[in-house]
């Protein structure tokens, strides 16, 4: 579910929409969203990932349905972390500053707590959506001024990668009692549960960390180390994904109601359209990752089929313990992912 265990070449993907920023005009909308006097409707959206990065590559998809099928749309990219601080781009939202972002659920719990249950799906996001998680979820959102379209990433998840001690791991049942890991707020409990000792510093300290032997390891995704400059280190990867990673693309609540319906029709289409071909989109981007990982002569430490089902099934019990803890109601989304 998480990822594929096959080893396959990466297929080309598809060239990244440039998303053209035109003069707004016609009146503002008290969300931001700008409606001109002959009904063409301009978004702006920013992403919490630099533009070309893979996790933007389902959300410039849904960008040329829109294009091809909803010409009056137009999306106005004001750019990724360069321009605005990734913490801060749901309540950019959530002000009306913008009107939409791809947002990782990790940065914005001090908003909604309630948003780390997309880490704890073992789904595809289409299957949340016909079983009616999203639209729960969504409820909560909607709380605090937010609405959410639905989600832009499949197949990527958390991993935990090692240094030179990587031999000592036993695959069928790690213990890391001992070791030092590098971890951010959402992989620290299973870090924990696994024995380590949690640091948490910037992605941009992970290389010399790791090539200093000041941290034996660190988790972080299943794909995009090459990208972030953390991969050179790397000696082996489990390779067991764990904790869901969903970037929802978030809508500022008013900005939403004041569309007209034909509008909130086309980005609803276009979401779920995208929502059921995620998979197929992102498995290839994985696949190449896995197999850059192999060219590259790092171990792939790969457990049985049940051992990958039992360590995963961990990490969502602990992710759900923890935050039913904070906030009950969370429970209920879980009733509705484990409706299959």
């Amino acid at each position: 579910m998480f990822g594929p265990r096959n080893r396959r070449r990466m297929v080309p993907m598809l060239a990244t929409v440039v998303v053209a920023s035109i003069v707004l005009s016609g009146c503002l909308s008290p969300g931001g969203g700008a409606v001109s006097e002959d009904g063409k409707v301009t978004l702006r959206l920013a992403t919490t990932q630099t533009r070309d990065s893979p996790e933007n590559i389902g959300l410039w998809r849904m960008i040329e349905r829109l294009e091809r099928d909803a010409p009056w749309i137009t999306i106005d990219y004001v750019g990724g972390p360069e321009t605005i601080e990734p913490n801060d781009a749901a309540e950019n939202v959530q002000s009306g500053a913008l009107d939409m972002a791809s947002v990782s659920s990790a940065y914005y719990t001090q908003i909604l707590p309630e948003a780390e249950v997309f880490d704890l799906t073992p789904n595809d996001p289409a299957v949340d959506r016909e079983s009616g998680a999203l639209e729960l979820i969504n409820s909560w959102h909607e709380e605090v001024g937010l609405h959410v379209l639905g989600v832009t990433i499949a197949e990527m998840a958390y991993m935990l990668h090692f240094g030179s001690r990587w031999s000592e791991i036993d695959i069928t049942e790690p213990d890391l009692t001992g070791w030092l890991m590098r971890g951010g707020p959402t992989q620290q409990p299973m870090l924990e549960a696994l024995g380590a000792e949690v640091v948490n510093m910037p992605v941009g300290e992970i290389y010399t960390a790791m090539e200093r032997g000041t941290i034996d390891g660190f988790a972080a995704g299943n794909s995009g180390m090459y990208d972030l400059g953390i991969a050179e280190p790397i000696k082996a990867s489990y390779m067991a994904p764990y904790l869901t990673i969903r970037y929802p693309l978030l809508m500022n609540l008013q900005t939403w109601l004041t569309l007209d319906e034909r509008t909130r029709e086309a980005l609803s289409t276009a979401m779920a359209e995208l929502e059921r071909s995620l998979p197929d989109i992102y498995r290839p981007v994985i696949e190449g990752e896995y197999q850059r990982w192999a060219e590259d002569g790092k171990e792939l430490l790969e457990p049985t089929e049940g051992d990958v089902d039992r360590f995963q099934a961990r990490a969502r019990d602990i992710g759900w313990e923890l935050l039913v803890a904070r906030t009950p109601r969370a429970a209920e989304v879980r009733e509705l992912y484990e409706v299959r």
